[in-house]
């Protein structure tokens, strides 16, 4: 692993609760106080990235009586964001809850647009966790903690099917290349539906570790990355692009795991630990080369996507609750985002390390530490030595 990255840190002034990278490499941000009178305004804000940190480039402040936003996609052929605010309490109790709302992104203005309801609820405890376009920016999918799963098309803000209730909170959703395929993930079962009409493609349920070991889902992304890998240990050879990345924290909260799977056979490849912590946020590069994830343990991991071995740890990468992550689409730096209000730029070397390498940079940074063991374990065998 590089010994050291460079890293910049931006204060924001308010607590960050998603994040979208634009077209043309800008970063929006949206959180806030939530409802009520916190004194911390509810905002959406855009950044360039610059070379000590963010700057920024525009911001719009939303209503104090209304929650902050709590998901956001940005689309992949315009200058739109769509995000989920949820309206005031007393809207919401009405079943009066616009919740799915679109912005413009003009050069120094965030400009609101139509909005409709995608989450199904009369309690303000509810909300839309995860929201994303599909490649062609012609849907838009949006999962909520209440296990309301809406497909909307775009622009009209109608659905393309009816809502669907899954069996639990919604974690994650995102679509495959193609656009064909939506992946749905709950804490139980992880469903893979068709794009055009909500049927089940397929369901993986029973989510566990290659040892047996008891877990939930918390995330799942479908591979971006041209080309193809052999896994010999199965004796098969797949295209990238047809990978799925499911992330499993253990019920005890104290491992999290990283698995792909071949979407032709539905089978299971591979399966790596990566930390000692449940994972809390997760991110894949625009080519599918790199993915990176936090951990309720403040640890930040950069991860090589096709193999899952770990380039980079930074630990301790926030004060708070590490809330976001996103790679610029350049993939020059990741940027992540906190609860305690500030983001972090991480740059991104040109070259990682290989996996010799990252051994010998262990044991050059350990030399002394391995030297004690070392001296330990000849003084414990000189010792029985000299007893027989």
């Amino acid at each position: 692993m590089p010994s050291k990255l460079e890293q910049f840190t931006s204060e924001v002034g308010f607590p960050i609760g998603c994040i979208g990278i634009t077209q043309n490499n800008e970063v929006v941000l949206g959180g806030g106080g939530g409802a009520g009178r916190s004194g911390v305004k509810n905002k959406l804000a855009v950044y360039t990235i610059e070379k000590t940190g963010l700057k920024s480039v525009s911001e719009l402040v939303l209503s104090s009586s209304e929650d902050a936003p709590t998901s956001l996609a940005l689309h992949p052929k315009e200058k739109v964001l769509a995000t989920s605010i949820n309206a005031s309490k007393a809207q919401i109790e009405k079943g009066e809850n616009n919740n799915c709302r679109l912005f413009e992104l003009k050069k120094k203005s965030i400009k609101a647009g139509k909005s409709t309801q995608s989450v199904c609820s009369t309690s303000d405890y509810d909300y839309q966790r995860c929201s994303a376009f599909d490649p062609s920016g012609k849907l838009l999918a949006g999962g909520s903690t209440n296990g309301t799963l809406s497909v909307i098309q775009y622009p009209q803000l109608v659905p393309a099917f009816p809502f669907i209730e899954a069996s639990d909170e919604i974690n994650d959703v995102d679509f495959n290349l193609s656009g064909k395929w939506l992946a749905v993930t709950t804490d139980k079962e992880l469903k893979v539906i068709s794009a055009k009409d909500g049927s089940v493609v397929q369901t993986i349920d029973n989510p566990h570790t290659a040892k047996g070991t008891s877990a939930v889902f918390r995330f799942a992304k479908f591979g971006r990355s041209k080309g193809s890998k052999e896994f010999t240990a199965l004796q098969t050879r797949i295209e990238l692009k047809d990978v799925l990345y499911t992330v499993l924290n253990t019920r005890s909260r104290k491992q999290a795991y990283i698995a792909m799977w071949d979407t032709n056979k539905w089978e299971r490849l591979v399966t790596r630990p990566v930390c000692n912590s449940a994972i809390t946020t997760f991110a894949l590069s625009k080519s599918g080369r790199l993915l990176a994830f936090a951990t309720a343990s403040l640890q930040i991991c950069i991860c090589d996507a096709h193999t899952l071995r770990v380039l980079m740890r930074i630990h301790n990468a926030h004060g708070f609750a590490i809330t976001v992550l996103a790679f610029d689409a350049e993939e020059k730096c990741l940027i992540s985002g906190s609860a305690d209000e500030t983001c972090q730029v991480i740059v991104i070397p040109d070259k990682w390390p290989s996996a010799t390498d990252a051994v010998v940079q262990f044991a050059v940074a350990n030399l002394q530490a391995i030297i004690v063991v070392l001296v330990l374990m000849l003084g414990v065998l000189v010792s029985l030595a000299l007893r027989n």
